[in-house]
């Protein structure tokens, strides 16, 4: 349910030129090593599959607005036809200002530095990307209403219909799993780490866990070094015994806020989008108001095949991706299967399987959330503390740790 989608490359719409994205070269070189290291093991070879993020033919799904055939219409016939949908009046200022807020985050030639260096556009974009300010100082409310002078209600329409995604070409799972043959031999599975604490007198770290939430004592062993990628949002409830860490990465740990999303994918018996008079062939573009379904995704992988087909009917984050946690698996499974045959019709009934996988990534014990947003001035504050080695502790942010016998 999560897998890595890797952009290759980015296509300027107004001057059809294609730039690569240069910092996702160095994962294409990491898999090309890793299947040098793995030749003859198809168990973990890397094999990345090309990624189809919009299709013309995804459905567009509002207001309960559906064509004769009963199927809602396409994105491109919305595009081509404003009477298939159901017009709302839209105030001026609000198309303005989210012209503005795209010009400033994804126009060509942000994205074009961005391919270029990532590192040096996201620099350029915290001292001066929102039109000479600092990127990192103002959230958009406070830019949109306070400096640029934008009333509340226009303010308030137009940081909910804003927002950008970019297209990933290639999708892999196999990645994280290549590295298996080379490091299980030296590395300890099963240890849900509780503490950490520095040793000044031999400047070692002592990592401690407990075999059983239940028991009373803590098991622990000495490392050399502790590189902590767990994310923060576990990190924060560890304790560390005579152990001082710097007052900007510390409060890093404590008070980074993360986002948690939640997924439903359901299998039906078969890819019956595939079959439609305009086929959908992949792509993440059908779109709804139907509260709390977010993105829905069609297989870019085995097009056309036979046999069974699995959707991801529904991929939603922020304040959804929290409550749909608090749904019954079953409940929630329900009501995204219900979605999907409100908008696809009875097929979608009659032919899913009973199969799915549902996760909500706040109730994964290892993780408790989906990933790291931060507030303003976080990017600025704290990304430099993350490079610091401390009491012999780094936090870029799994857990790796090795001692003296290179015992990981």
């Amino acid at each position: 349910m999560g897998p890595m989608r890797f952009p290759e490359s980015i296509t300027n719409t107004e001057t059809n030129e294609t730039l690569p994205v240069n910092d996702m070269k160095l994962v294409f070189q990491l898999a090309d090593v890793m299947n040098q290291l793995n030749t003859g093991d198809a168990n973990f070879t890397i094999n990345f599959i090309p990624w189809i993020q919009n299709s013309p033919n995804g459905l567009y799904y509002y207001n309960g607005f559906k064509k004769s055939n009963g199927l809602p219409p396409t994105i491109t016939e919305i595009s081509n036809n404003e009477n298939l949908t159901v017009q709302a009046p839209v105030d001026p200022l609000v198309t303005n200002v989210t012209d503005l807020v795209e010009e400033l985050t994804c126009s060509p030639e942000v994205m074009a530095r961005t391919a270029r260096n990532v590192f040096t556009a996201h620099k350029a974009w915290l001292n001066s990307g929102l039109g000479g300010l600092g990127g990192d100082d103002w959230s958009e409310f406070a830019y949109l209403h306070n400096y640029l002078k934008y009333s509340l209600n226009v303010t308030d329409q137009a940081l909910v219909t804003t927002g950008a995604t970019a297209g990933a070409p290639f999708w892999d799972t196999m990645l994280p799993y290549s590295f298996y043959p080379h490091v299980d031999p030296i590395t300890r599975m099963g240890r849900s780490i509780e503490r950490a604490e520095y040793l000044p007198e031999t400047s070692q770290v002592r990592l401690s866990w407990k075999n059983n939430f239940a028991d009373t004592a803590f098991e622990s062993d000495v490392y050399d070094y502790a590189i902590v990628a767990a994310p923060f949002s576990k990190v924060r409830s560890w304790r560390f015994p005579n152990t001082l860490f710097d007052p900007t990465l510390r409060d890093a740990i404590i008070s980074m806020p993360f986002t948690t999303v939640c997924k439903v994918a359901l299998q039906f018996s078969t890819r019956f989008w595939e079959h439609y008079a305009q086929p959908i062939i992949g792509g993440c573009s059908t779109a709804t108001d139907i509260p709390g379904i977010g993105s829905i995704c069609y297989p870019s992988y085995n097009i056309n095949a036979s046999g069974p087909g699995v959707m991801l009917a529904s991929y939603t984050n922020a304040d959804f991706g929290l409550r749909f946690a608090s749904y019954s698996e079953a409940e929630h499974v329900q009501y995204v299967l219900n979605a999907m045959i409100e908008i696809h019709g009875d097929v979608a009934r009659s032919q899913y399987t009973g199969k799915y996988n549902r996760r909500c990534w706040v109730l994964d014990p290892l993780e408790s959330a989906s990933w790291a947003s931060p507030d303003i001035g976080m990017h600025k504050l704290y990304i430099s503390a993350y490079f610091r080695t401390e009491n012999n502790v780094s936090e870029p942010s799994i857990l790796v740790v090795q001692d003296s016998k290179g015992q990981i």
